[in-house]
């Protein structure tokens, strides 16, 4: 009979104190508070890195432990796929074995091996093993050793694979790391994908059960390796999946760890485990997040809206829907089965099972009269193709709607989400979001609109300053009110237009009370006034209300110039071309459209250049509201899947775009001004994005153009006047080498020179950082149907990685790359796609540093 859960744990620890390892508890799901590298222990051997780095004394050189681990926040993050795969948990015990100085890779593949084909009595023929590959950035060669280890065990050649990062192990952006090797365990044909080329982590087919970490390294900042005093070992053995192995069950979840849970699901919701894709999904969750969140309130986290707060309200409410979906009422007595099921092995579980089932209660409560109110808006947009920023927003900061829940729902129906623009609209209200509470900033404004409230007439498209008065009024929080203006000139986000900003001033004072945010309620709006010091405004109080003019009008060009872009798209790749997102601020505009690939640079000036056409013609722009039938006569271009009412604002320039918008605008396209692009990339699958600026920010780069154009006239008239003199032999950097085309923007220098490759055109790199004055420069050089590239990097860009964007920009010209951090070179022979390379490597670089 094979080993149960309870068992596989004491069985591991006696195996290794056997072999002279000191048994040691597990460490709190919390890190310790030195190590600041995750939001929670996500590995066996975290609560050991003073040990590994000799920061501390280890309590014996061997040691052996069981440890909960929690994989749902941050890079390492296993919540996605839990429920979608047999095998993934985001809370999982962890058995480890660890030497600290003391045997490393052979001794710890002999005890490995003994282990798992002896203890375990795994079949030695159905086992594989992974190994390191090498890293050439890294400077690291294939693991030669585990190699040899393996082969001596008598795994064949064909068994022992070579991989890349995967096996190259780290617990966070820096700290100890090392090469390591895996076992995986062949389960058999009925777990098969079908893909020929399957091998070990593909599928649930071939599953890691142990992994060998040999800890010799300390990561630092800007991927340096340093390394550690003495080289040392670091094992994780999963008891789930270990378990499943054992058992010889269809997934971690049909092992006896999960039964008395699994079975409690399946009988208080009335719905069978395998009744369906959804069912299995819902079960399957239901038990995972059952027993993070159980651990994670015993340790004395709480649900919250930061930290690790966010992440045990996270999953709750994920287990909350997924029990909904199956007709499960009650989940606060889920820990309880929790406790029964683990509370042997943890007795803190059975210490705080009262506090548990009081906070998931309180949680549950909370949560489900959101979830069913945000539900019924999501479910409104399904004929939608698209959700907009809007969309996301209005679900997250009006309905409480949890945004990581409305991206795994809209991508089961399939259906694209904004999230950079989501992201967007919740830095523009982080000030006021940062209130406290669920959506608190919303849900008080919310109490001023509806029924029995007086509805804000808005008459910002014709004017920017009014006289009005106060006609409804929250009480104060701190120095905001929220407050409702009889008449308001201040525009409230939506369609992709950021909120006015401006002021109220009090009829008879000299004060201004700044308007931080405007928040709408379909038609209706509610003002968030910063008091500073001022009386809380009462009902019936006059004011005046002024739009600041200074943020309005580039916001309005913005806009205006977005629907001119639009068309321009159109015309220059065809009609395929449609908006997927927007962003309109007064500094730029951010326009997302369907293409499948990246503009060229032809393509690209053509699009600037039929906008700054239409700002020169000076072309009207006219609005008005007509019958949605009129407006379709008109051809005006709608979003799809957007809803209409019966009568909708259309925005006309001329005869050139006609579409519908609610947004303000210029009242003619000369008021726009400049037109100038700043970058163009993807945003995800075939979606483009266009970053563009117009009026006094448009003048401002054109003004830095000229003048950088102007230094290099004068710099060619000065060579030229070089020229004509005598000349002693070139030398340095700089000799023999000719720029054939550049651009610079801002801080980055993309160019195509001759007469440098190697070390000559890294030197050049070099040389023309200094001279240019910028942080970034990408250079290449095509020579006898070879292209060489280079990024050089400024130090200050830590948050930037050259390797990462030579290998991103190497395929272009047909080849790869690599290096170091700040200096990464790329080799390639497609010789017509130099600019392309620069162009791309342009735009990645402008968006990050510019």
């Amino acid at each position: 009979m094979a080993m149960t859960t309870n068992e596989l744990r004491e069985a591991f620890q006696s195996f290794y104190e056997e072999r002279g390892h000191l048994r040691v508890p597990g460490h709190s799901l919390i890190p310790p508070p030195d190590d600041q590298s995750t939001l929670f222990i996500i590995a066996g051997m975290q609560p050991f890195k003073p040990y590994f780095l000799r920061t501390k004394e280890p309590p014996a050189k061997r040691v052996v432990s069981v440890q909960p681990c929690l994989r749902a926040g941050g890079k390492d993050n296993d919540l996605d796929e839990v429920g979608r795969t047999d095998r993934h948990c985001s809370f999982f015990e962890m058995m480890g074995n660890f030497s600290f100085g003391d045997y490393y890779k052979d001794e710890a593949v002999d005890f490995a091996w003994d282990w798992v084909t002896g203890v375990l009595q795994l079949d030695p023929e159905r086992l594989w093993a992974t190994v390191h590959e090498g890293d050439p950035v890294l400077e690291l060669g294939e693991d030669e050793v585990a190699i040899a280890a393996w082969a001596r065990k008598g795994i064949p050649p064909e068994r022992i694979v070579r991989l890349g990062k995967d096996n190259f192990w780290q617990s966070g952006e820096t700290g100890p790391c090392g090469q390591c090797t895996e076992i995986f365990f062949d389960r058999g044909e009925q777990y098969a994908c079908g893909d020929p080329d399957c091998g070990p982590g593909h599928c649930d087919r071939i599953m890691e059960i142990y992994n060998l970490v040999f800890m010799e390294y300390d990561l630092q900042p800007g991927n340096v390796l340093v390394p550690l005093p003495t080289p040392n070992v670091d094992t994780g053995n999963g008891i789930e999946r270990t378990a499943c192995v054992l058992q010889d069950v269809s997934s971690v979840f049909d092992t006896d760890g999960f039964q008395l849970i699994m079975q409690w699901v399946e009988r208080e919701s009335g719905v069978a485990y395998n009744d369906s894709e959804v069912s299995q999904r819902a079960h399957r969750v239901l038990a995972d997040h059952g027993r993070a969140v159980s651990f994670l309130i015993a340790e004395g986290v709480e649900p919250s809206n930061e930290g690790r707060g966010y992440i045990c309200r996270r999953l709750l409410r994920r287990a909350i829907y997924q029990a909904k979906r199956i007709g499960l009422e009650g989940l606060h007595r889920l820990p309880a089965v929790v406790v029964e099921q683990m509370g042997d092995a943890y007795p803190a579980l059975r210490e705080h099972a009262a506090d548990i089932e009081r906070i998931v209660r309180a949680e549950e409560e909370k949560f489900s009269e959101t979830l069913a109110r945000g539900m019924k808006v999501f479910d409104d947009l399904a004929g939608k193709e698209a959700i907009t920023a809007e969309d996301a927003f209005t679900l997250v900061a009006t309905y409480g709607f949890p945004i990581e829940l409305a991206q795994e729902l809209a991508e089961e129906r399939g259906q694209a989400i904004d999230i950079d623009g989501f992201l967007d609209l919740m830095e523009q209200h982080r000030e006021i979001s940062r209130g406290g509470g669920e959506s608190s900033t919303q849900q008080t404004a919310a109490q001023l609109v509806g029924p029995g409230h007086p509805e804000t007439e808005f008459v910002g498209y014709s004017k920017t300053r009014v006289l009005s008065a106060v006609v409804d009024a929250a009480p104060a929080e701190g120095t905001r009110q929220f407050v409702k203006l009889e008449q308001s000139p201040f525009y409230a986000a939506s369609g992709g237009q950021v909120s006015d900003h401006g002021y109220l001033v009090v009829e008879g004072e000299d004060v201004r009370l700044d308007v931080a945010e405007v928040l709408k309620f379909g038609d209706d709006q509610v003002l968030v006034v910063d008091l500073a010091g001022h009386a809380p405004l009462a009902p019936n109080t006059r004011v005046e209300a002024v739009v600041n003019w200074s943020d309005r009008f580039p916001t309005q060009a913005n806009h205006t110039a977005t629907h001119l872009l639009h068309q321009a798209l159109r015309d220059v790749l065809g009609d395929h071309v449609k908006q997927a997102g927007s962003a309109v601020r007064p500094d730029k505009l951010r326009f997302d459209f369907t293409h499948e690939k990246q503009l060229t640079p032809e393509e690209r000036d053509r699009v600037e250049r039929i906008v700054n056409e239409k700002v020169f013609e000076a072309i009207p722009v006219r609005t008005f509201v007509t019958p949605i039938e009129e407006a379709r006569k008109l051809g005006a271009m709608m979003l799809f899947g957007e809803k209409y009412g019966a009568e909708v604002r259309v925005v006309e320039i001329g005869d050139y775009s006609t579409e519908l918008c609610g947004g303000t605008h210029v009242r003619s396209t000369a008021e726009i001004g400049p037109f100038v692009i700043l970058s163009e990339g993807s945003v995800g699958s075939g979606a483009r994005r266009i970053v563009a600026v117009t009026a006094g920010e448009g003048w401002t780069v054109l003004e830095g153009r000229s003048k950088e154009l102007e230094a290099v006239r004068a710099e060619v008239e000065q060579l030229k006047r070089e020229s004509k003199k005598p000349k002693a032999q070139a030398s340095g950097p700089e000799a023999g080498v000719e720029i054939l085309w550049q651009d610079k923007q801002g801080k980055v220098f993309v160019g195509e020179v001759t007469g440098a490759n190697g070390s000559g055109l890294r030197d050049f790199s070099d040389q023309v950082r200094q001279r240019e004055d910028v942080l970034a420069v990408v250079l290449a050089s095509a020579d006898d149907g070879k292209v060489a590239l280079v990024v050089n990097l400024d130090k200050s860009l830590a948050d930037l990685d050259a390797v990462a964007i030579v290998r991103e920009l190497g395929p272009i010209i047909g080849g790869g790359g690599g290096g170091r951090p700040t200096l990464a070179e790329a080799g390639g022979k497609n010789v017509s796609a130099v600019r392309d390379a620069l162009q791309a490597g342009r735009d990645k670089l402008t968006a990050a540093i510019n």
